[in-house]
């Protein structure tokens, strides 16, 4: 067995990250507009004008479509392709547990692909299944929200009993929480960003294969100077959409595919 120690590794709560995300663009003079409805990006001769919404038409030069689980409806609304696939995800959160310090590491069980680590006085954990649900968005209500995601505790327990010898904490924590999410998983395993081919104005900021919070400072800072300067400051075309080609993209070979990429979060094997 091969134990690896990474000691700048850490972990943070993303509803406080997006908060600060939102909190930071209003101090700019950013006008948010939550819970708002876009129906579809306005596109003339070649060139986004707007958006539509329920409460009328927002003029404007540039849309970033980083709709995350919605991405492809929002592009798909104008005519827009992009190859991504939404994919269940489901941690536990277990009840608060006595030792569980919120300076203890991360835990990864690589072969299993199961995760660890502490959260809320007790443990967060979860696994990057072999055969994972994939979600076309269309299918499901006008009014559905991620908290109304299907779980399926079995999956888990299962995989617990994978790693017992390793982490027999995970059997025997009582669940406090068990929540779901919907990341958006390419054929490839790399993020999409970039301008739409054909479509000037039109930028992607999306496929975070289970990995877009931890690189979204970094990407939401290139995005902006690629929409401002008209060019990226560093060479992006690996997460361009162009890489996938003029499609059409066959619909099961490229959900066989990110199935794939999420089963091997942690690489191949």
């Amino acid at each position: 067995m091969a134990i690896l120690r990474i000691g700048d590794d850490l972990y943070f709560n993303p509803a406080q990250l997006a908060v600060g995300f939102a909190r930071a663009a209003q101090s700019c003079g950013v006008e948010l507009l939550p819970n708002m409805t876009a129906n579809r990006v306005l596109i003339e001769a070649g060139r986004v004008t707007g958006g539509e919404t329920p409460r009328g038409v927002i003029h404007a030069p540039v849309v970033v479509d980083a709709a995350g689980a919605w991405t492809r409806q929002v592009a798909e609304a104008s005519g827009i392709r992009v190859p991504l696939v939404p994919t269940a995800q489901q941690p536990f959160v277990t009840e608060p547990l006595s030792g569980a310090l919120a300076t203890l590491p991360m835990v990864r069980i690589m072969d299993a692909a199961v995760y660890m680590r502490p959260c809320d006085g007790g443990f967060l954990w979860g696994v990057y299944e072999e055969d994972p649900k994939l979600f076309d968005m269309t299918d499901l209500s006008e009014d559905f929200d991620v908290k109304d995601l299907p779980l399926d505790a079995g999956v888990l327990w299962q995989y617990a009993r994978d790693v017992q010898a390793q982490l027999p904490i995970l059997l025997k924590a009582p669940v406090r929480k068990h929540r779901g999410g919907l990341p958006t998983m390419t054929a490839d395993g790399q993020h999409i960003v970039g301008p739409a081919p054909h479509v000037r104005g039109f930028y992607f900021a999306s496929g975070c294969n289970v990995a877009g919070l931890s690189i979204s400072p970094a990407l939401g800072d290139v995005l902006a100077s690629w929409i401002l300067d008209c060019a990226p400051p560093i060479d992006l075309t690996p997460l361009t959409i162009s890489r996938f080609g003029e499609g059409p993209w066959p619909e099961d070979e490229l959900r066989k595919q990110a199935a794939w990429q999420y089963r091997h979060f942690y690489g191949a094997r």
